[in-house]
């Protein structure tokens, strides 16, 4: 970098090399003596005026420093000291150097750009001050669209030493203070990229009339690899939109550190390729942009480009009216920035996570907007709007359904942006791309409107590719999702953390397993598969159906089975051959694959509310992957989908039992969901950890109950479970009893829940016990209108460590203390030391040495 810089400036001639020795002697005292001078006193902060030309060894004590705090000052602005500090670590090794001819001065690798005006003083006087530059270009290239300029600049021309090109445009060159996109012949007409062959580039606007520092001070800066990748300007203005649209200007002589702003004015220094991106953005829609804002937005926008006003003691190269002829400009042009500006950005920084919502037309507008309201009430969110959408329509609908914490959204135009003169769908792909591109969102909320659309799959693969989670709910699903809401981004992005170890999955690929067990009841069967047919699945459209028949399964049931058309992903058919029976029926019918593999049990008597998918997916992303859930993680393994109307293990018998009383006597609110230790087998999903320490359990206490049922000498004090024979929930009880585990329940008003159990005769029901009297003790209403969030205390589903929690017999419980009792418990049952942060069920499996020896015993008998 310093190489290319030696070159511009020549050796002086050895001969000379006395007077030089005296010269800057002398120059040193003088310079040291004006800094002393013009510093005194002078502080880094409030309207201190660096000095940004002074000679170079001043300030060298704090180079090293400097350098090694690049990066972060970088993000905070750099004063004009350290300005000064990184033009010395590039200038000061060729500001001493000999050159052959005292009297030529340094030559820069550029091309200066000019839009010739009528006025001549104004054109001699901008010409003059180029050649005049301290440093000087390679060449000169001026835009003219009136023959009589190349005459009047003339004698200019014939005594250049710089040379001077023209270059006739087909726009005339307008004399006012505010230029449009379209009044840059140079961007309209003209391929400047192709012409121009230096390394940098710098336009200017007529009326720029800069100092003689200037090429100096930005081509020394552009060298630096702190200020190489960005647009530099000494006067410029940052966007505030929140109310309408304003300027907040700043000229480089009236700031204490260099700050990125949303527009450079007058004069732009850049590097000549990127002219090809002002090219590449330059559409029709950009004509009446204002060409400040149209650079800076689509270098920023284009190749992340920042613009940065460098604190300077330069003077004002656009006349003092600026800021506020652009405001009075601004406030009477129709344009929309499809980036946030700076202003925007600082916010953005501060609120951390990012959620995007992309409407594409009204009608997904109108659909969304409920879950748009809910979102802003805890966080903020971009909004992108295409397809016609405008950011006055969307602000309408706002008013309409009174949303609140407007002031959180940041909203993308694109309609304004791209579809002035009307576009097809698809032309909005690559601008919604380059914004996720550059926003970087960590989760994308969208309509899944037309799926096999090229705009929805392109917008899908790019969200992919971009690691960013997407969420798209089908149409007439959004209002069954406003829990969204209440979830963390981390839970939305179902990124794995140190609980659950595996590699991550995104909001569609959670899976849910439906795993279906029937036998000889086709009538049931058939109603509990047209009750999944028509459940909502918010989008997930790969939910596997199981559907596993006994031994002993009729025909009628294996062609229920077998003609039934499952809309929402695979069907998979599995049929015994030999008779295991109900318990072997469960267990054997789902095992996870991992972590994030989950399996909702239904015997075929249930029948399911088309809310059970919605109920389920709102409790695992509450409970299973928010970082503040770690208890929910150890202790529930699983949710009910059904709300009992009994206690069944008190040991007098099932006696009736209505939650609401227990829960208002205790504190909580009466419609508070709550989490106990009984299992449901009227339709549950179970979690992959506890079911696979399930399986474990269960395989050890068959193999030696089959020996001698008194071998692990287990049972649950007090629970009728104990007699239980052929119940796989015997066994579940007890893992949940010396685990303290929970699962929970839902507690809506009059039972609703998401399924019901109809009591057909089978393994449990005989045929004197389906009395009208008995049925009604366990059919329960289902959730045909989603009243979930409406029903719940405070609309959301609360902490784990703030839900109720109850034991096996109904009575109110901590976690801690059903802790205590499972680990009081355990030395009754096990030698081994209890491990309750393991899902490994061997500490339980440690029978006592006189129930061995007396095993033993009775295996030699056999």
């Amino acid at each position: 970098m310093t190489g290319a810089l030696k070159s511009l400036y020549p050796h002086r001639k050895i001969t000379r090399f006395c007077w030089i020795v005296i010269a800057t002697a002398f120059l040193g005292f003088w310079t040291y003596f004006l800094y002393c001078y013009t510093n005194e006193g002078a502080t880094l902060t409030g309207d201190y005026e660096p000095t940004a030309f002074k000679q170079k060894t001043v300030i060298k004590e704090d180079v090293t420093l400097f350098t090694n705090m690049q990066k972060q000052q970088l993000q905070q602005g750099h004063s004009g000291i350290e300005i000064d500090a990184l033009l010395s670590q590039i200038g000061q090794t060729f500001l001493n150097k000999e050159q052959e001819d005292s009297n030529k001065k340094p030559v820069a690798d550029l091309t200066v750009l000019v839009q010739a005006t009528t006025k001549q003083d104004v054109l001699e006087s901008q010409i003059n001050a180029i050649l005049l530059q301290s440093v000087q270009p390679k060449s000169i290239h001026i835009l003219y669209s009136d023959a009589s300029i190349k005459e009047t600049l003339k004698w200019m021309v014939q005594s250049s030493h710089i040379p001077i090109t023209f270059i006739r445009s087909m726009i005339p060159i307008i004399n006012k203070e505010f230029y449009q996109v379209r009044d840059a012949s140079w961007l309209v007409t003209q391929p400047s990229s192709s012409i121009i062959t230096t390394e940098y580039t710098w336009i200017l606007e007529p009326y720029i009339i800069p100092e003689t520092e200037y090429i100096y001070s930005t081509y020394g800066l552009l060298k630096t690899n702190e200020y190489k990748s960005t647009l530099i300007g000494y006067q410029a203005a940052v966007i505030h939109t929140q109310s309408s649209i304003k300027l907040e200007c700043f000229l480089s002589s009236k700031i204490a550190t260099s700050r990125k702003v949303d527009m450079i004015h007058g004069s732009w220094f850049l590097h000549t390729s990127w002219l090809h991106i002002l090219h590449r953005e330059l559409d029709s829609n950009a004509l009446d942009l204002p060409l400040a804002y149209f650079i800076s937005n689509s270098l920023l926008y284009g190749a992340n480009i920042n613009s940065v006003i460098i604190p300077s003691k330069l003077k004002p190269i656009t006349t003092s009216s600026f800021c506020s002829n652009w405001n009075f400009i601004l406030r009477h042009t129709e344009f929309r920035s499809v980036l946030p500006h700076v202003a925007d950005r600082q916010r953005i920084s501060q609120a951390g996570n990012v959620v995007m919502v992309l409407l594409h037309g009204y009608a997904q507008a109108f659909e969304f907007m409920p879950l748009v309201c809910k979102l802003l009430q805890h966080q903020q969110i971009h909004v992108i709007l295409t397809d016609g959408l405008l950011h006055t329509t969307f602000q309408d609908l706002f008013r309409t359904l009174a949303c609140q914490y407007s002031d959180k959204v940041f909203v993308h135009d694109l309609s304004a942006a791209y579809n002035r003169g009307g576009v097809e769908e698809d032309d909005y792909t690559v601008p919604v791309t380059r914004l996720l591109k550059f926003i970087r969102p960590q989760v994308l909320l969208q309509l899944k409107d037309n799926e096999n659309s090229f705009f929805y799959r392109a917008i899908e693969t790019a969200s992919q590719v971009m690691n960013i989670t997407s969420i798209s709910l089908p149409t007439g699903q959004v209002n069954c999702a406003l829990w969204i809401s209440d979830l963390s981004v981390e839970a939305l992005q179902l990124y794995e953390y140190e609980l659950i170890p595996s590699s991550r999955v995104d909001w569609h690929s959670i899976k849910l397993d439906l795993v279906v067990i029937t036998d000889r009841r086709p009538e049931s069967l058939s109603r509990l598969l047209t009750s999944l047919n028509q459940a909502y699945y918010l989008g997930d459209d790969t939910m596997e159906l199981l559907i596993h028949m006994e031994q002993s399964a009729d025909r009628v049931t294996q062609q229920v089975v077998e003609s039934f058309d499952w809309k929402h992903g695979p069907k998979m058919i599995r049929h015994r051959i030999r008779k295991g029976g109900l318990m072997p029926a469960i267990i054997e019918s789902w095992y996870p694959s991992d972590n994030h593999h989950y399996g909702v049990l239904l015997e075929d008597d249930i029948e399911l509310s088309p809310l059970f998918y919605v109920w389920a997916k709102y409790n695992i992303l509450k409970y299973r992957y928010s970082s503040n859930e770690t208890d929910a993680y150890q202790h529930v393994y699983g949710v009910s989908l059904y709300s009992p109307r009994n206690l069944e293990l008190l040991p007098a018998g099932r006696v009736p039992f209505d939650p609401s009383p227990v829960l208002t006597a205790s504190g909580y609110d009466a419609r508070a969901p709550y989490a106990t230790q009984i299992p449901c087998s009227w339709g549950a999903v179970y979690f992959p950890e506890h079911w696979r320490m399930f399986h474990t359990y269960l395989t050890s206490r068959i193999e030696k109950d089959d020996t001698w049922k008194g071998y692990y000498n287990i049972t649950v004090p007090g629970s009728r479970s104990s007699n239980w024979k052929k119940s796989w929930k015997k066994y579940f009880i007890e893992l949940t009893y010396l685990r303290a585990y929970v699962m929970i329940y839902p507690n809506f008003k009059g039972f609703e829940s998401f399924s019901t159990n109809h009591l057909e005769y089978g393994t449990h029901v005989k045929d004197n016990g389906r009395t009208e009297s008995k049925v009604s003790q366990f059919l329960v209403p289902l959730m045909q209108r989603d009243t979930i969030l409406e029903q719940l205390p405070e609309n959301a589903l609360p902490r784990f460590e703030q839900m109720p929690v109850m034991d096996l017999w109904g009575k109110i419980k901590t976690v801690d203390e059903l802790d205590q009792v499972a680990a009081k418990w355990h030395k009754r049952v096990s030698t081994c030391q209890r491990k309750p942060e393991s899902f490994d069920p061997s500490d339980l499996l440690c029978p006592f040495e006189e129930n061995i020896l007396k095993a033993t015993r009775i295996e030699k008998k056999h």
